[in-house]
């Protein structure tokens, strides 16, 4: 009779398990590789960060990738508006810039939100 090599027939098992757990990771992997490639690239088609910079009572801002003017306004308001009719199916996000500018942004930026949300009731 054939003696049956119980300890090869476990290797070989957990060999072949560990390739299919091996290939099911790699799979899963490029799978979540490629959707997170989709959704930076339509969040990238979506989104414009902006550098703020502030002269002369006015905001300046450029585009944070390419370096080049996008909007300027008085207010956080004017430069809203400016970039809306600039890139209307576009959103804005602060990248950067001066910091003293950034934050005097920001904070015309909350105050601009404060009088909306008080004027919408």
């Amino acid at each position: 009779m054939m003696e049956i090599d119980v300890g090869a027939i476990l290797i070989g098992v957990g060999l072949a398990l560990f390739v299919a757990a091996a290939y099911v990771w790699y799979l899963w992997w490029s799978m979540a590789r490629h959707i997170d490639q989709l959704v930076r690239d339509a969040v990238a088609d979506s989104l414009v960060g902006l550098d703020i910079e502030f002269d002369r009572d006015t905001f300046f801002c450029y585009d944070s990738k390419s370096k080049h003017f996008i909007c300027q306004g008085a207010t956080a308001a004017e430069v809203r508006a400016a970039f809306g009719r600039r890139y209307p199916d576009k959103t804005a996000y602060l990248a950067g810039g001066d910091p003293a500018a950034v934050e005097n942004f920001k904070t015309e930026l909350l105050r601009l939100a404060t009088d909306e949300n008080s004027s919408s009731k």
